[in-house]
């Protein structure tokens, strides 16, 4: 039996591995962002001395890296952690910094840059925003809405990217601003299609859609207002049947490279050709030449930035560090799994099993957040710290997850906390009934944490004990605290269903608890604020349940330090070893 101190120290090396991004490739270097000092920095790297210099501090969001320029722009939190955030610009030559100085921080969702304007999409507490800003630091707000929206792309006087614009949450319109003249346009290539990140270039954009089955790559000629399939030099992509297309963009005077996704693990392929990276997960990629960049990591192996030769296929590891020896030994295989949910649903979830613990074995079942995310073969220090201290993981990607094709990502509008939560608590089942689980604990951040809430007391006997970070446990009060965004979030996610709320709202069932609960909240979270969650902290206390309650001081919801990570772990860990371990 490993001790709690071997534990809490195994879980501190899992989060401290530093973790490598790329962010794009301008003037000789290599931008990327690193966790090595603990937060997330903005650095170069000159491909031709190995010169590294640090461009930025406690980076939240970076853009799109144009070749041409020597600026990258960057946003910075400035709220301890409530997301109002600021822009900047960095010149990667000498590394001096300016500040896009006429926006007051505010939510930011999308940077774009084309080199010589930066385009932004941000939230108020009133509107949905579309911002442009020049390299001289002045900025001007062109468009505002209740929409959701989010920019993807900007060029040559031209914004393009998509939102639920046409009042039906499940469809995502793309949207084209053009500067001249503030003309907003909406197209789809077919009513009710799902499209995705429209990428310009010249009178061309570049963009993934659901319009004829599936999703696709397709070419939007903005003149001649037609569509075209992609053209491609080599046709290794042909041998793949890809369920989403996660990343894309052009290159080199009008090729495309691009990353289809399978199950949780991707391919990339520039004009077609197939980039021979390692199996789990790519999270970006830069073309330079003969030369790709690309960040990459599995479950077991943490992000690193490879280097890949298109002539030779050669494969080098250019930034990135491997696991400590003892942390790697105790993660046992990763591998995704399927079940059947309650009404026949096929849900693929992602196992990974603990070196040190028995089968069967204490458990626990991971809801990741979103919920329109997943878990993919792809580094994530929650699953691997839980794994390292002795719990196998079982992570479903229930409905409502990405990477399953838009029609499964469908099936949570209008029902959160309804099938979705099914297909957790069959998860648990499956863990037991193939000889895996012991005894089970539900644990989740974010929409993981709202899940876990809701598992314990709308599912109360399937489970042994419960962590819920960042969670939500009234949507209503939680919808009244949210700022323009996230309340445009919750009417799209329920489906204009609110008489759903209170149904799906843990605070109305706290007297159904049954296990032992730890409840972990940040301070200044903006996205599930605090003040509901300690409400329902003080039912629970006067119902006599038994729980815990960690208040996370000057932290906000998007975890940027890897001590902010630690904070959240550090206890969980502490209360799994007292509930489920023994």
């Amino acid at each position: 039996m490993m001790r709690l101190a071997e534990k809490i120290k195994l879980v501190e090396e899992v989060v401290s591995v530093p973790h490598y991004n790329v962010a794009g490739y301008t003037h000789g270097k290599l931008v990327y962002t690193t966790t090595e000092e603990g937060v997330a920095c903005l650095w170069s790297l000159d491909t031709s001395s190995g010169l590294k210099t640090r461009l930025a501090d406690d980076v939240y969001m970076v853009g799109n890296i144009v070749p041409d320029s020597p600026l990258a722009v960057y946003t910075k939190d400035v709220s301890r952690g409530r997301e109002q955030q600021r822009a900047y610009l960095v010149d990667v030559r000498n590394g001096k910094r300016r500040e896009i100085g006429e926006v007051e921080p505010r939510r930011i969702t999308e940077v774009c840059f084309d080199g010589k304007t930066v385009a932004l999409s941000t939230a108020s507490e009133e509107a949905v925003e579309l911002w442009i800003a020049k390299p001289d630091g002045s900025a001007e707000k062109v468009y505002q809405t209740r929409d959701l929206l989010f920019a993807s792309s900007i060029y040559h006087g031209r914004i393009a990217g998509v939102g639920v614009l046409r009042g039906d949450p499940r469809t995502y319109e793309i949207f084209i601003y053009d500067l001249s003249d503030g003309e907003f346009t909406v197209y789809t290539p077919k009513e009710g299609a799902s499209n995705r990140s429209p990428k310009l270039f010249q009178e061309k954009m570049l963009f993934a859609t659901t319009a004829f089955g599936g999703e696709r790559l397709l070419i939007y000629d903005l003149k001649e207002k037609r569509l075209e399939e992609p053209e491609y030099a080599y046709k290794d992509y042909e041998r793949f049947d890809f369920t989403e297309y996660v990343l894309f963009d052009w290159f080199e005077g009008g090729r495309i490279w691009f990353v289809g996704k399978r199950e949780g693990r991707t391919r990339a392929f520039v004009d077609g050709m197939l980039i021979p990276l390692p199996e789990g997960f790519i999270h970006m990629l830069t073309v330079v030449g003969d030369k790709v960049y690309a960040s990459h990591s599995s479950l077991t192996e943490p992000r690193k930035i490879y280097e890949v030769d298109l002539t030779t296929g050669k494969v080098e590891t250019v930034l990135g560090v491997g696991l400590p020896s003892r942390v790697k030994t105790r993660l046992d295989r990763a591998y995704p799994a399927k079940y059947r949910s309650f009404d026949g649903v096929e849900i693929t979830a992602y196992v990974v099993e603990s070196a040190d613990a028995s089968k069967p074995g204490p458990c626990i079942v991971y809801v990741h957040g979103g919920p329109w995310a997943e878990v993919a073969d792809r580094w994530n220090p929650f699953i691997a710290s839980l794994a390292v201290c002795g719990y196998h993981v079982v992570a479903p990607n229930f409905r409502g997850s990405t990477g399953y094709g838009e029609e499964f990502r469908r099936m949570d509008i209008g029902d959160p906390g309804g099938g979705d939560l099914m297909d957790v608590v069959y998860a648990a089942e499956w863990a037991r009934g193939k000889g895996l689980a012991s005894k089970v604990a539900i644990l989740g951040y974010s929409y993981g944490g709202f899940m876990t809430f809701l598992a314990t007391v709308k599912r109360p006997d399937v489970w042994d004990a419960g962590v819920a970070g960042a969670g939500i446990t009234d949507w209503e009060e939680m919808y009244e605290l949210g700022d323009a965004f996230f309340r445009r979030f919750v009417e799209i996610l329920f489906g204009e269903r609110r008489e759903l709320w209170k149904d799906r709202s843990a605070a109305y069932f706290a007297e159904n608890l049954k296990v032992p609960l730890c409840i972990m909240h940040p301070q200044n979270d903006t996205r599930t604020p605090l003040k509901p969650v300690l409400r329902y902290a003080a039912k629970l206390l006067e119902l006599g349940k038994t729980f815990e309650l960690h208040v996370l001081p000057e932290v906000g919801h998007a975890m940027t330090r890897m001590d902010d990570v630690f904070k959240v772990l550090f206890p969980a860990v502490l209360f799994l070893e007292k509930y489920i371990s023994k």
